[in-house]
């Protein structure tokens, strides 16, 4: 079965790609199917702070997950530590 939403494995990109807009009109190549068209990581279909199958809400132009509400954003790469 073809899941509706995907999004991206990578916590810096998540990326989410709606695979019901391919019913409207939009069509997706067979690579971005594959692999995230911004980053060339693989795709989750569940939400990657819960693990219940991926839905999506959108408030304020930013994806949430449906099952926890928690915003879907890259998250900001980690902070190096320097040493002295």
């Amino acid at each position: 079965m073809l899941e509706k939403m995907l999004i991206c494995k990578n916590p810096a990109c998540r990326y989410v790609l709606d695979l019901g807009e391919s019913t409207k009109g939009a069509s997706y190549s067979s690579k971005a199917l594959k692999e995230c068209p911004e980053c060339g990581r693989s795709w989750l279909n569940r939400c990657p702070l819960c693990s219940e199958v991926l839905g999506i809400t959108w408030k304020h132009h930013h994806a949430h997950c449906a099952a926890c509400h928690q915003a879907l954003r890259p998250e900001p790469p980690p902070m190096e530590l320097h040493t002295a």
